[in-house]
């Protein structure tokens, strides 16, 4: 097996890379990977280790983009990934950035502007950027992502995103740019998180995840700074994009009922 299950002893991996830990704590978020926050001295570290093969691939093509990221002159922070190895399976290590989950925040409507104008400018600055790493386009990576969701899964909910990844230039892409990866402290964006599904493909695929995900006092923000910077967008063509997302969630949270039920799920999504 090359990567872990429920049975593996993390807290003495754990404390094979931080001898002198202090806490140890699994946190709730390890959809695709076992996730834990570990203290060591004033410090805190976050380990993730993956699930299944097709995570234990993509983390390290995560880690390989993070290093990316450290070299472009971003607004924000990003993680750097430290990759480490029990018995041959990889797993990963980072600072904890301090900051709270959007999808956990109370904005004033100025700081939602606000956010909204820093995340989209994140995008700008990441659509600009060129990185000589190979990475699929969107669509493919969906695809690939169907195959761990198990059998039943439409692969015509992605139509729309082929459509407009053939008809644009395709650019570097977040990939998963949801609430709980952007990170918000005193009302202002100061990181983003998780690049596991980084991507080649266009912007509107990003702002459609984050759309998606948003109370609706976000969306009117959202589209107009996003507009200012990339143009207008077909409406009809971000609904698509944002019912695809619903879809992808919805079939991934059915395999992880069966397939991991030691995960605690939100109550949106039991």
């Amino acid at each position: 097996m090359k990567h872990f299950s429920v049975n593996d002893d993390f807290e003495g991996i754990i404390k094979g890379v931080f001898p002198s830990a202090d806490k140890i704590c699994q946190v709730s978020t390890g959809w695709t990977n076992f996730v834990f926050v570990v203290k060591v001295q004033k410090e805190k570290y976050v380990f993730r280790f993956p699930r299944n093969d097709f995570f234990r691939k993509v983390l390290k093509k995560e880690a390989k983009f993070c290093d990316f990221l450290q070299n472009l002159k971003l607004k924000v922070q990003t993680p750097k990934l430290k990759l480490f190895f029990d018995k041959g399976r990889v797993f990963s290590v980072h600072k904890m950035i301090e900051g709270k989950p959007l999808s956990r925040c109370h904005l004033l409507p100025h700081q939602k502007r606000r956010l909204a104008k820093d995340s989209c400018e994140f995008l700008k600055t990441l659509s600009q950027a060129k990185t000589r790493q190979h990475l699929p386009s969107a669509s493919r990576f969906l695809q690939e992502l169907s195959l761990v969701s198990g059998e039943g899964y439409d692969l015509k909910h992605h139509a729309t995103l082929e459509k407009i990844e053939k008809q644009e230039k395709h650019v570097l892409s977040h990939g998963d740019f949801n609430p709980g990866n952007l990170l918000v402290k005193r009302g202002k964006l100061v990181a983003v998180l998780d690049f596991a599904f980084a991507c080649r493909s266009s912007p509107k695929n990003d702002l459609a995840r984050i759309i998606g995900r948003l109370p609706k006092s976000y969306k009117k923000c959202f589209l107009s700074e996003y507009q200012k910077i990339f143009g207008k967008i077909d409406q009809n063509e971000l609904d698509e994009l944002i019912s695809m997302w619903h879809y992808v969630e919805k079939r991934y949270v059915m395999y992880i009922k069966k397939a991991h039920p030691d995960i605690l799920l939100p109550k949106s999504h039991t």
